[in-house]
């Protein structure tokens, strides 16, 4: 775990000290960013260049950066959501798949040429629709 740190930053014009393991630069480009919407809020509007509007302006962008993570943790909570959806598809497709193949030996020491033919035709169709289900699992699509 790395050492926590104490960096002085300014923000919209106060001083303030931030505890954090993080490098200070990080914290250099973070306060940059913060103060130039800080500054631009204020070009929106002149209520936001007082000292006061100036607070303000930091607590929306407060509430702009949660609101932010808030849809960024929702998208990545979906997107988990769809994978774990794809692997369980992939994993019924695979046990087909191998249920299949493992029926190669059986379809290969039958007798009659007719049902070897029949059993030939339904494999051949059976891996054909299982291309086509992870075709569409790699494309996004469903099955």
């Amino acid at each position: 775990m790395a050492e926590k740190k104490r960096i002085s930053v300014r923000i919209a014009g106060r001083f303030l000290t931030v505890v954090t393991d993080e490098d200070p630069a990080s914290v250099r480009r973070i306060e940059h960013t913060l103060n130039e919407r800080v500054e631009e809020m204020g070009k929106a509007s002149p209520r936001m260049t007082t000292r006061d509007g100036k607070i303000d302006a930091v607590i929306l962008c407060a509430f702009e950066a949660l609101d932010r993570e808030r849809t960024a943790e929702s998208r990545i909570a979906e997107a988990e959501r769809r994978a774990a959806e794809q692997e369980e598809r992939f994993r019924r497709l695979l046990e087909e798949y191998n249920r299949i193949t493992a029926g190669g030996a059986v379809r290969e020491s039958g007798d009659d040429t007719r049902d070897r033919n029949a059993e030939e035709a339904r494999y051949r169709e059976t891996v054909k629709r299982i291309r086509e289900r992870l075709t569409a699992i790699r494309d996004g699509g469903t099955i």
